[in-house]
């Protein structure tokens, strides 16, 4: 069984006033109001939801446009974190292997081997490579040449199978470097 709760600001001129709930017919209206308006002028809402007593309760709470861009913001990340962890299964390191009699995978992996970093590290590589291929067509190509310490060699390349001169090459290694770094700074 579900249940939608809907909580408006009882005034909306003073949202300090607090929250009551509001009928169908008020939240219709509401949303018919909201359309066509920018953003920063419609009544913002967060969503909620939980079980109580076997009842799901959908809440949608009326809250300032900051409170909903900062609850928007987590709940985009948590929506994508939750898409990136399907692509992955989990992976008991207890359990026994076939190759060996009687012992575990953790014991079959090296002692320095850290697991969370190599899925860590994999993951970040194939964000960077969709950035930098939607930021630029030439930016996998030169991560390529630094991955294989080939920065020399890059120049050259990037010169013949882009048809662009030495200066350019130069100014795209500029935005590269500085690309890649607000990029680890993001995380």
């Amino acid at each position: 069984m579900k249940r939608t709760t809907i909580l408006i600001y009882k005034d909306i001129t003073d949202p300090k006033k607090g929250l009551r709930e509001a009928t169908q017919g008020e939240w219709s209206a509401i949303l018919r109001g909201n359309k066509g308006l920018p953003m920063r002028e419609r009544r913002c809402f967060m969503e909620d939801s939980f079980e109580d007593c076997g009842v799901i309760d959908r809440m949608f709470i009326e809250v300032s446009y900051e409170e909903y861009c900062c609850w928007n913001r987590e709940n985009t990340l948590s929506y994508r974190n939750r898409k990136a962890g399907e692509n992955f299964g989990i992976l008991s390191l207890d359990i026994s292997t076939k190759n060996s009699e009687g012992s575990d995978l953790k014991d079959v992996l090296p002692v320095d081997f850290d697991l969370e970093e190599e899925v860590t590290s994999e993951m970040m590589m194939k964000t960077l490579r969709d950035s930098l291929s939607k930021w630029k067509p030439w930016a996998c190509d030169m991560l390529d040449f630094y991955l294989m310490g080939n920065e020399r060699l890059c120049s050259s390349a990037l010169i013949e199978k882009y048809s662009v001169s030495y200066v350019t090459v130069a100014k795209w290694k500029r935005m590269f470097g500085e690309y890649i770094k607000k990029f680890f700074e993001r995380g």
